[in-house]
């Protein structure tokens, strides 16, 4: 179950994107809290899209 509820970005320790495949039709967004808590994110809601947008600025496709 997705959340779009604000996370702000300061109690994130980490944030992963899951692509679309064969184990799911539509990407993931996957953010760990400092405190441990395993959070998958709604990738409609408009502040997880900016979160994409800084981890596709990080790790850009062909490198």
């Amino acid at each position: 179950r997705a959340v779009s509820e604000v996370i702000p970005p300061r109690r994130l320790a980490r944030e992963e994107l899951v692509a679309e495949g064969p184990h799911c039709a539509v990407p993931e967004v996957i953010a760990t809290t400092k405190q441990g808590q395993t959070v998958c994110l709604s990738p409609s809601a408009p502040w997880v899209k900016l979160i994409l947008t800084r981890i596709l600025k990080r790790y850009p496709r062909g490198r």
